[in-house]
């Protein structure tokens, strides 16, 4: 992957070619021409800054965004895009960011990087591996940079290669060896509010192009209400991730996703098919900067207007804490 990104990193980017090749590095923050700070280990460190000046800068923003097809201007002073070795990158220009302009470059993983077995003891990975290779349908919820995508990754390898897949993400993040996987991306609207494909749409598509599985690579908005369909539709197997502070915050915070849709279907309806369709939430944490599960939950219906829960797995200290 260095060798796709270096073809981006010309002239005075060049300098960010080591940030990008040495693979401690999680993700690389550019605060204006003021300061730069990298993440390893989950802990925030401050390097050298490789754009001394603002002309170098804007070379480094101009390089990043012409292979999207995509501009970023006063009209449209931010932008998610990805880079050529599929690192996601967000740039917020000033006046909207001071100092500005802000780069934010989250590093694609390496496929396989990371066994489930990191993620936590070794008779949870094993209750996880069943249960996804057994189809059942699983939230997987944590703050940023819990390791959500992480995990969704190494479930990916877990699933049988005989199965399609179709994952969803807004920006192609994740990468697998899974011999059936299929993309779908999706599109910002031009400055003018034309052309945009947003995930919901790409939801509903991925149910006409015969998927075994439905992955959606972060829920954020009425996408959710789609995909709880898509599983009372007969594609068991679906995985989601989402922000959210516990395993239960992240079950109120889907079926309110779902409300988004605007369909005015009632919340207990909405929330009898969360309990129906969703078996399970992986909750993850990231602790003195080690991140690993801290939560599994399974959800068995309801009882009355609240979900019936049983705790499967509650981590303790730093045990198990390996990424």
């Amino acid at each position: 992957m260095i060798e796709k990104i270096e073809q981006q990193l010309v002239g005075p980017s060049k300098s960010l070619a080591p940030l990008f090749s040495d693979e401690s590095v999680t993700d690389i923050l550019i605060n204006g021409t003021k300061s730069c700070y990298v993440e390893r280990e989950g802990n925030l460190e401050q390097v050298v800054h490789p754009l001394a000046d603002e002309s170098a800068l804007f070379h480094f923003i101009e390089r990043l965004v012409v292979p999207c097809g995509r501009q970023i201007d006063a009209a449209a002073p931010y932008i998610d895009g990805r880079c050529l070795d599929g690192s996601r990158f967000n740039i917020v220009l000033a006046p909207l960011a001071a100092p500005g302009p802000l780069i934010s470059i989250r590093k694609k993983k390496r496929a396989g990087a990371v066994p489930l077995s990191a993620f936590g003891p070794s008779h949870l990975v094993k209750w996880i591996r069943d249960q996804v290779r057994s189809k059942k349908n699983f939230l997987i919820s944590g703050g940023t940079g819990s390791g959500k995508t992480t995990l969704l990754s190494s479930l990916l390898a877990e699933m049988n290669s005989s199965e399609r897949i179709v994952l969803i993400e807004e920006v192609i993040e994740l990468d697998s060896p899974h011999p059936h996987l299929v993309h779908l991306e999706a599109r910002a609207p031009s400055p003018e509010g034309k052309g945009g494909v947003p995930l919901r749409a790409l939801v509903s598509t991925a149910l006409r192009i015969r998927p075994d599985r439905i992955i959606v690579g972060e829920c954020r908005g009425p996408e959710a209400f789609d995909m709880l369909q898509a599983m009372n539709t007969g594609h068991s197997g679906s995985l989601g991730t989402l922000h959210a502070n516990s395993a239960r915050d992240a079950l109120r915070r889907f079926e309110s996703l779902a409300l988004l849709a605007g369909l005015q279907i009632p919340l207990k309806v909405i929330r009898e098919w969360v309990a129906s369709q969703i078996f399970g939430v992986i909750h993850l944490d990231r602790v003195d900067g080690k991140r690993c599960i801290s939560e599994v939950l399974t959800v068995s219906g309801l009882e009355g207007e609240v979900y019936r829960i049983q705790p499967h797995y509650e981590r303790s200290g730093l045990s198990h804490c390996n990424l």
